[in-house]
């Protein structure tokens, strides 16, 4: 059966129509689901002081969506595998809208927690899903390359767009309507992938081999690793219990790997591992993950507490990020032309490591034309230009295993948004804490803003030394 088959259609009846339709559903479930972080960026200080939590709760309703959304990823792209991509991605889409009205109508701080929290791991369905539908239908060729481009020029554009939606729901309506706004989409792509999207069903063998165990080891341990860090973000570096979380965590990460190896039919194809070119792909964009989610995170603070934005021009300040986004999409052709495929991911790292450290050098008369627009089309540029390479190199060729490979790319990207956001809101707390004043905010975000660059400076000059190595030993498959 053909993994792009129209449903319903004669067969004399071109598939491409529907393949592109099918295309355009997909893209805007994958961003609802990631624009869910953006959003609530937006309508934390208006949420906050209607349910009146703490300022320490903050980064939780933001991390808690990316922890259950990056945990999850894994099992998630497993099920999409063993019980089908389509079936999957519609019991996601399903699951998000629910978890985005009750979140919508939440009378209080727990009940959007898990909200949040129901809300990631829905998500996580419909990204692993999502990713491996697009690598299915558009296996190769310039079909594939213009699909993952319009994929990255969306999702970067998308994701711009969307503060100012939530600035605009926020300031004419309600904080609740950024979430309350998701479900009637999540059930509209539904429908819309019922009818247009096809693919592959899974088989007894593969549903057999689902390797809970591994898929649960590796959840609590990466879940244990962010609470840890959010702990240690919220009470210090000093609390106990955080650092009791983190080693907990770390500790399960290594059980994880020593059972990937010994086993027979493990969680993570190794296959998946040893190709230099995805493992190089994976880390890009865990790394775009830390730099991209923390910078809206930090940036999101400084335009609305620091600098005093309303949340309607907030929005519309993140508006350069898209279409920097859009110009990084359409010249990325050209690009990967002329530069190899590390190379290019190095640009793009560079990009957001200088965009990071822009953040660091603002000051409270700073102003948007020189302080803040920079670094938006720094972000916008240097996301696409990873997101878009990366996905592409590493969901190719991965057949039966496209789910899975999808998963990893999204939860490489949302657990790099996890660990990140909660380690710089750990730094920028630790900062606040010791440097008493008016100016404190400032300091700690400028801190962490620079401790950000630092992490992402060094992964770019990684990629830029794997380029050299593979210029004088390069591996089969590998464009010198």
């Amino acid at each position: 059966m053909s993994a792009v088959g129209a449903i319903g259609t004669p067969p004399s009846e071109s598939p491409v129509p529907r393949k592109w339709w099918a295309l355009a559903f997909l893209v805007t479930g994958n961003l609802t689901v990631f624009t869910a972080v953006t959003m609530m960026n937006v309508a934390i200080p208006q949420a906050q002081a209607a349910l009146e939590f703490a300022d320490s709760t903050r980064a939780s309703v933001v991390t808690l969506y990316s922890l259950c959304f990056g945990t999850f990823m894994l099992l998630a792209g497993r099920l999409a595998d063993a019980f089908g991509l389509r079936r999957c991605l519609c019991a996601g889409l399903a699951g998000f809208a629910v978890a985005s009205a009750l979140g919508g109508l939440a009378p209080s701080i727990q009940v959007l927690l898990v909200a949040r929290a129901t809300q990631g791991i829905a998500g996580a369905l419909v990204a692993a899903s999502t990713l491996a539908l697009i690598s299915v239908m558009f296996p190769e060729g310039r079909p594939r390359v213009r699909a993952f481009g319009l994929y990255g020029m969306a999702m970067g554009m998308g994701a711009a767009a969307s503060f100012s939606l939530a600035g605009a729901l926020v300031s004419s309506m309600s904080w609740r309507w950024v979430m309350l706004i998701d479900t009637p989409i999540a059930l509209a792509v539904m429908l819309g992938v019922i009818g247009f999207a096809s693919a592959p069903t899974a088989t007894a063998t593969q549903a057999s081999r689902l390797r809970l165990g591994s898929a649960v080891l590796i959840s609590i341990a990466l879940g244990l690793l962010v609470v840890g860090l959010d702990r240690a973000g919220a009470h210090g570096w000093n609390h106990g219990p955080a650092g009791i979380l983190m080693g907990s965590g770390i500790l399960l990460i290594g059980g994880f790997v020593f059972a990937l190896r010994r086993s027979r039919d493990p969680l993570i194809p190794l296959f998946l591992l040893s190709d230099r070119r995805r493992l190089s792909a994976f880390s890009a964009v865990f790394l775009t993950g830390i730099g991209v989610f923390a910078g809206m995170f930090i940036l999101t603070a400084l335009l609305q507490t620091t600098l005093g934005y309303p949340p309607l021009l907030t929005g519309a300040a993140f508006l350069p990020w898209g279409l920097s986004a859009v110009a990084a999409a359409q010249l990325l052709g050209s690009i990967t032309t002329r530069l190899s495929f590390d190379m290019t991911l190095a640009v793009g790292l560079l990009m957001i490591a200088v965009a990071m450290a822009s953040l660091s050098l603002l000051r409270p008369d700073s102003a948007y034309a020189t302080g803040i627009l920079p670094a938006m089309l720094l972000f916008g540029a240097g996301s696409t230009i990873v997101m878009v390479a990366g996905t592409s190199t590493a969901t190719l060729n991965a057949g039966q295993h496209s789910g899975i490979a999808g998963a990893l790319v999204n939860a490489s990207q949302q657990l790099g948004a996890a660990l990140g956001t909660a380690l710089l809101a750990a730094v920028i707390t630790a900062t606040i804490q010791n440097q008493p004043g008016n100016s404190s905010s400032l300091t700690g975000y400028a801190t962490g803003s620079g401790f950000g660059a630092i992490l992402i400076g060094l992964g770019a000059i990684g990629a830029m030394a794997l380029a050299r190595m593979r210029r004088r030993a390069p591996a089969p498959g590998d464009r010198t």
